[in-house]
């Protein structure tokens, strides 16, 4: 058996689920003197329980998570003081010690869409909180450990679901490249001539060069003529190449034309939603190894979609620095969306708009050389840094 599945069989042994792989997004405290409720919203549905600690002169409860995406911190009410949230860890420093009394899980209802943790406090003795610590303490030191393993391990079977669509062969990144539109389908139009298919093909095909030059990537594109090509077949095409990731290419337009810009759009929340439904009819299935329990592949499964999520939003954040050397780009440059190719649930992907044809500016830039060139570089020059990071994480590992 895996070590990654033999973690998560230890974790349900001690009677406590494995932390689900939750962004939070905001974190609400409500109190007057002893009573305090804590509610706090996530983007998955998240299992991981609370746990009481104490240190000098201070005591805390801490929820475990997989959150990837930010720090925060904030003030508190009633019995809390302050809370912080971390990559893993949501806390709660109380200002008298307290027990969970109460704690719900609930689902997204009606114009609700987030799903919600609530927690019910209130004041006990000082002794009897620092038995529930003592006892809380050696849990959450022993489920820190086994879920950092339980991530490392989800982090190589995200890398490995690609490598397993992927023939044998010389050990290359695959990376799969798709220029927007397309025959049928011209896409934005610059107001001096021009059209969106046409530039996102010559930047595709750039990008191509550019790479095959590394000599360390496998390069395919979902098209490299002026056809049409449907959103789910460029997703498949995808897949069945064994990417790792996937960047579809394309040229914005506006209602005035002095927007200007580049910008790249990772996976909505929304978006997400969708992913099961188009997985199910595409049979886009996650590769789990053969023997692993009926029970266990569910979370296997969103595992491998949350680290996709976060692969694709590393990717983004590390393109925007580059962009910004190419060219113009857009306020708030990193965007969410729902687009249909980005609805791999084991692709990282980001859609690339390079900037607006109905900006006068940017569709020179887009229809000259040295311009498609200076974009086109900033997306190699990060895929290479994308992949040099993902190796070093994966041999530390």
């Amino acid at each position: 058996m895996p070590r990654f599945l033999s973690i998560l069989l230890i974790v349900l042994g001690f009677g406590c689920l494995a932390p689900a792989a939750a962004d939070v997004t905001q974190v609400r405290i409500v109190g007057d003197g002893a009573p305090t409720r804590i509610t706090i919203w996530t983007d998955v549905a998240e299992t991981a329980a609370a746990l009481a600690t104490e240190g000098p002169g201070q005591r805390k409860v801490v929820l475990l998570l997989a959150q990837n995406g930010y720090s925060a911190e904030g003030g508190g009410d009633g019995g809390v003081e302050t809370w912080s949230l971390e990559p893993g860890r949501l806390e709660f420093t109380l200002d008298r010690p307290m027990a969970v009394t109460r704690m719900l899980r609930l689902p997204p209802t009606g114009k609700e869409r987030a799903y919600r943790v609530i927690l019910d406090l209130d004041t006990i003795s000082p002794t009897r909180y620092t038995v529930a610590a003592r006892r809380d303490t050696k849990k959450l030191a022993r489920l820190e450990t086994q879920y950092a393993e339980a991530r490392a391990d989800a982090m190589k079977l995200a890398g490995s679901a690609a490598a397993a669509r992927r023939p044998s062969g010389p050990r290359k990144h695959v990376v799969v490249i798709d220029a927007g539109h397309g025959g049928k389908d011209p896409g934005a139009m610059a107001l001096a001539g021009g059209k969106e298919k046409d530039i996102t093909l010559k930047a595709a095909l750039a990008l191509k060069d550019a790479l095959d030059a590394y000599g360390r990537y496998e390069v395919r594109l979902t098209r490299d003529s002026d056809v049409y090509v449907e959103h789910e077949d460029r997703v498949t095409l995808a897949r069945n190449w064994g990417a790792e990731l996937f960047i579809s290419l394309h040229a914005d337009a506006a209602g005035s034309t002095s927007v200007s810009g580049a910008s790249v759009y990772t996976i909505s929340a929304r978006g997400e939603t969708r992913i099961d439904r188009e997985a199910t009819k595409n049979d886009w299935k996650i590769a789990i190894e053969d023997g692993t329990p009926e029970r266990l592949n569910g979370l296997l499964e969103d595992l491998v979609k949350r680290e996709t999520k976060t692969r694709s939003a590393e990717f983004a954040e590390l393109l925007l620095p580059e962009l910004a050397k190419a060219g113009p780009v857009l306020r708030n440059t990193h965007r969410n969306a729902g687009y249909y190719v980005l609805l791999a649930p084991d692709v990282p992907a980001v859609l690339l708009e390079l900037g607006f044809l109905t900006n006068a500016e940017d569709a020179r830039r887009l229809q000259s050389d040295k311009g498609r060139k200076a974009a086109v570089n900033a997306v190699a020059v990060t895929i290479d840094t994308y992949f040099a990071q993902q190796d070093l994480r994966l041999a530390s590992n």
